[in-house]
């Protein structure tokens, strides 16, 4: 069995050979219909489901995805929005969507990307959602900064499969890539303001199963994809 730290060498080392080869073919192709219109994050998630509503109090503060996604200069989109339901529950969720998945445009995750925003972070942790019936594999984790705690669950596509880590968003992205394909990719973050990591994840995952499965199939499968890959 291969250890992690040996496992990530290789993947290093893939990576470097993948960079020459592709260097030599020359640059890679959009995976996909080119003519298919990017991912419209605004019409993609719904506003209501269930007991769960847009927060009309917060939505002001949002910026609409395409200028969001302008502003971060990473994604194509960045759609923001904070759900409320009947009990005063609030959750906040991000949807990140960039077109070309390339070397110099991989996705931010929340344990990388959070400390650089002065937050500290603990407990990250793989774990596997069920929504809309389908596994999905996620990471959660706990970034806080005082007077805030914000537990978070997030969970990554790369093309049409959830992508489980980096090292299986780096793998999945070498193989097409030597097939001269570059893949799209989407990053779902759900969070909330508790100092009670437990039973802030335990919120978060009913309320991303009934957000999935609120969504036609043909949807559906943009956000949690065909599978798991890695």
């Amino acid at each position: 069995m291969i250890s992690p730290a040996r496992r990530r060498a290789l993947v290093l080392a893939a990576g470097m050979v993948a960079a020459a080869t592709l260097a030599g073919l020359g640059k890679p192709v959009p995976h996909g219909d080119a003519d298919v219109p990017a991912l419209d994050l605004d019409g993609l998630l719904p506003r209501e489901f269930g007991d769960w509503r847009v927060d009309a109090a917060s939505e002001a503060f949002v910026r609409p995805a395409a200028q969001q996604g302008k502003v971060y200069k990473i994604y194509d989109q960045v759609l923001e929005r904070t759900f409320v339901n009947s009990k005063g529950q609030r959750i906040m969720v991000s949807a990140a969507f960039g077109r070309e998945q390339s070397a110099g445009m991989q996705m931010h995750r929340p344990e990388v990307c959070y400390p650089s925003g002065g937050f500290k972070v603990e407990g990250v942790e793989a774990v596997q959602l069920t929504l809309a019936g389908q596994a999905v594999a996620a990471t959660r984790l706990h970034a806080f900064l005082p007077g805030r705690s914000e537990p978070i669950t997030y969970w990554t596509l790369l093309g049409d499969a959830v992508v489980a880590d980096s090292t299986a968003f780096r793998l999945r992205q070498l193989s097409f890539g030597m097939r001269r394909q570059l893949l799209d990719g989407l990053l779902m973050r759900v969070s909330s303001i508790d100092p009670q990591p437990a039973r802030a994840y335990a919120l978060q995952s009913r309320f991303a199963d009934e957000l999935v499965r609120a969504m036609r199939p043909a949807e559906r499968v943009k956000v949690i994809g065909n599978g798991t890959a890695g």
